[in-house]
């Protein structure tokens, strides 16, 4: 008797639990998939997700503050300057050290290393996680022509304080010469008395 009291039990749980996994399944049965196709497919990424770093090249000053703030040392940058312009070499980042922690983006003091939201960043080969952040490497164009205008401006001045220079010297050198012809004159009668 105990055994069909047990056997009775055991089906009206199965019967019972089953129609609760059913009542969750119904649930969920007729909405939407919210499945999404990666990689076709994104869902949205909050803003202030810190994924890829991106780099603002043009307002970059190349004054290391993100080189420095970083505390595993991940970021290398190299350029050089001409004046007040930068001739960009490299700035790269190397993510199997980076861990994300967004140190190098609050020091910056011009604002043009960021945080993306590109986190899909997968490779066969390691050398790949070296990841050069420059847009162009040299000079850009403006900066070019600043340089050039900047030195004809130099040039410039540098030939004008040579003329000035010159003008200056001239007057004083010829005037010194006229005292001296004078001198000479003066010398000349005293030794024809004597002759």
């Amino acid at each position: 008797m105990k055994a069909v009291t047990n056997y009775v039990k055991n089906v009206v749980d199965s019967v019972r639990t089953t129609l609760v996994g059913m009542r969750i399944t119904g649930k969920y049965l007729l909405q939407k998939p919210i499945t999404v196709q990666y990689p076709d497919e994104r869902l949205p990424i909050p803003n202030r997700y810190r994924g890829i770093h991106y780099l603002e090249q043009e307002k970059c000053i190349d004054c290391l503050a993100c080189a420095r703030a970083c505390p595993i040392d991940c970021i290398e940058m190299d350029a050089v300057r001409h004046g007040k312009e930068l001739e960009w070499i490299s700035f790269t980042l190397d993510y199997q050290k980076c861990m994300f922690c967004e140190l190098c983006v609050y020091p910056c003091p011009k604002d043009c290393i960021h945080m993306g939201t590109e986190y899909a960043f997968v490779s066969f080969d390691r050398s790949e996680f070296v990841h050069d952040l420059l847009s162009y490497r040299g000079m850009a164009r403006d900066a070019k022509t600043r340089m050039i205008e900047a030195e004809k401006k130099k040039a410039a001045k540098e030939a004008a304080k040579a003329a000035k220079a010159a003008a200056k010297a001239g007057p004083s050198d010829g005037a010194s010469e006229a005292a001296g012809e004078k001198a000479g004159d003066a010398a000349e009668p005293d030794s024809e008395k004597e002759g």
